[in-house]
């Protein structure tokens, strides 16, 4: 039977205008959680690495979702392939981390040894099992669609294709961001990676609203022009657009005559973020995942087309825009706990402004949706 989902005393509807948040205890169940694992993380288009990061035949990537840990490869055909990564003898992990393993993936703990393409090689004394195939133990294979240059994966072998869900995404980013094909990953990362002590629902609420940032972000306000600013919402993602800047800010210094003279954040459902800050090209990718009801790890990879960060934007990134956001987050998760806290309403209005909230009601309504199925 179909554990039903907690009561909400106030609707989520259709409307923004009338309608109320998500309840607190869908941030802090147990049962909630399970959930998403299962019918989000599980079944969703997951950010793993930009495709210039695997360049060699043997380059791998390790990464957890939720439970379930993975890599994708580059394979000697050229492609770039995932599998689950374990060992189809005693279930230990293959790989760790990121770096080359040539051809050959070798389990630590007993040996069985696997070509690059996933199929089984040698395990040891095997010979000796009258019934062994060597052909029925390969590794399992997972999804994988090249988006943008980024390799994502899915663990549900009968998901929609990425494409078919967010071609319009990938025409948008690729219309804003000429240079996207020639960037490389830059070695190390504007915002650099975090532990939360915060829900990803938490961290992904605080990315997909900017009401917030006037009274928080008080260097980002200064050179994002907040009148100007836009966000627009669509079937799987979202946009926030500054169109206006300040050159001259409390942040960093923009040249007038380099890069990019506007910011844009898209977002993809359920937990991926692709992002531009004024100033010298450069395109950054990250992503929230869980790893506990209340923790969560923010990171993700920076490009730009000689792969090199700028400076002063990493530094306002890393030492001010994140532990802003950080500190936000943390201090909503140790409120939710409140029992004076249930509901909030969406602070919205008709002219769908930048600091208006339905980016944060689009988001909760595709969470419902989800964990409804």
């Amino acid at each position: 039977m179909k554990q039903a989902l907690p009561v909400l005393t106030k609707l989520l509807t259709n409307d923004a205008a009338e309608s109320y948040t998500l309840s607190s205890e869908y941030y802090l169940s147990p049962e909630i959680y399970e959930r998403e694992k299962q019918r989000i993380f599980y079944r969703t288009w997951q950010y793993v690495a930009h495709e210039s990061m695997l360049a060699n035949v043997g380059d791998y990537i390790t990464v957890t979702i939720c439970d379930e840990s993975i890599f994708i490869i580059r394979c000697d055909d050229g492609e770039i392939h995932s599998f689950y990564n374990v060992c189809r003898h005693r279930a230990h992990e293959l790989l760790a981390g990121a770096g080359n393993t040539n051809m050959e993936i070798i389990c630590p703990y007993h040996a069985w040894t696997y070509r690059i393409d996933g199929n089984l090689v040698a395990a040891r004394l095997s010979d000796k099992r009258a019934d062994f195939d060597k052909s029925n133990f390969g590794l399992k294979r997972i999804r994988v669609e090249i988006f943008c240059g980024c390799v994502f994966v899915n663990l549900d072998d009968h998901a929609e294709s990425l494409v078919s869900i967010a071609g319009d995404l990938e025409k948008d980013i690729k219309s804003r961001t000429p240079c996207l094909d020639e960037m490389m990953y830059c070695g190390s990362d504007s915002l650099g990676e975090t532990i939360n002590r915060a829900g990803w629902k938490v961290v992904v609420d605080n990315f997909l609203e900017c009401y917030h940032c006037a009274p928080a972000h008080p260097a980002f306000a200064s050179l994002i022009d907040m009148k100007a600013y836009q966000v627009e919402t669509f079937k799987y993602w979202s946009r926030q657009t500054g169109p206006k800047i300040r050159n001259k800010n409390d942040a960093y210094e923009v040249d007038t005559d380099v890069g990019n003279q506007f910011a844009i954040a898209w977002f993809l459902w359920p937990n991926t973020t692709f992002n531009i800050l004024p100033g010298s090209f450069e395109f950054s990718i990250y992503v929230v995942r869980p790893i506990s009801i209340d923790t969560c790890y923010f990171g993700g990879h920076s490009l730009s087309p000689d792969g090199r960060l700028h400076e002063s934007r990493a530094k306002y990134s890393a030492n001010v825009l994140t532990p802003e956001d950080i500190a936000l987050c943390e201090s909503v998760q140790r409120g939710l706990k409140s029992r004076s806290y249930d509901q909030g309403p969406y602070i919205y209005d008709q002219e769908r402004s930048g600091i208006s909230e339905h980016g944060v009601h689009h988001f909760h309504h595709l969470l419902h949706q989800s964990l409804s199925c």
